[in-house]
């Protein structure tokens, strides 16, 4: 039987053919495990489900990957604000940030179960990859792809011609209709590959690294992941379609 998906990069209905034939590779960006998930949340793992189950009943072997944000991800797409996590513990009453991250996992998997979701091959915590996020951006400064900035290391997107094609963006546009201070970021576009920590609060996650003490941006959890488990090239990546402007063109670009 062949079998027909909806590709949005090519904005197209496309052939699925596996890179490796009956093995599937199939990356889904996890949750943010700050709090519960709402039934929106659920609505893209059940998606993904159905595509697991259909592909294995087409013959193939999927090798499954899910992560789970439990750093890195700051409450606004600009690269501000504060990490989802510290804030959660805040509101938790003091509960730490790693105390949230594990009752809230455990929580989303709970969820899973509930609704008759196949469990994924594999499990990867941002936390647990820190040393492969490093050698990620180190890799992409060694290319001169980044460039550093009072609060962080970040991505160039201006080296990239095709950057924002999965979104269509108008980058021009973009650049010309800010109307925030973007502090030291180059382009609107340009994202936090690695963050510092504040001076004047402490944080409860933070590493060292070649660059200064702090922690990883939201994006490069996903592309040193899928790249460590799934091969740097592998067939199907999935999550929410709020995610395609921002942190899945990100990915593509560091990638």
């Amino acid at each position: 039987m062949q079998l027909y998906l909806y590709d949005t990069w090519q904005r197209d209905l496309r052939l699925f053919e596996p890179l490796r034939a009956e093995h599937v590779g199939l990356y889904c960006c996890g949750p943010t495990v700050y709090d519960y998930a709402h039934i929106g949340n659920l609505r893209s793992y059940l998606f993904e489900d159905v595509l697991r189950r259909v592909l294995e009943f087409n013959g193939h072997t999927v090798r499954h990957v899910v992560n789970i944000t439990d750093v890195g991800h700051l409450v606004s797409d600009g690269d501000d604000g504060e990490d989802k996590m510290e804030k959660g513990s805040r509101r938790a009453g003091g509960a730490s940030a790693w105390t949230l991250a594990e009752r809230f996992t455990r929580a989303f998997q709970d969820d899973m179960d509930a609704l008759g979701m196949l469990a994924p091959t594999l499990w990867c915590r941002a936390t647990d990859h820190i040393p492969e996020q490093i050698d990620f951006i180190a890799a992409l400064a060694a290319k001169d792809f980044t460039y550093r900035t009072d609060d962080g290391i970040y991505f160039d997107t201006s080296r990239q011609d095709d950057y924002g094609y999965l979104a269509r963006l108008d980058r021009d546009g973009l650049q010309a209709g800010i109307r925030v201070e973007q502090g030291q970021k180059r382009h609107a576009t340009d994202f936090a590959l690695w963050k510092f920590s504040p001076r004047d609060a402490k944080r409860q996650m933070e590493w060292d690294s070649p660059w200064g003490r702090g922690f990883p941006g939201w994006h490069i959890e996903c592309s040193a992941m899928s790249a460590k488990y799934l091969s740097p090239w592998f067939d199907i990546h999935c999550g929410g379609e709020d995610h395609i402007a921002v942190h899945h063109s990100n990915e593509i670009a560091q990638s």
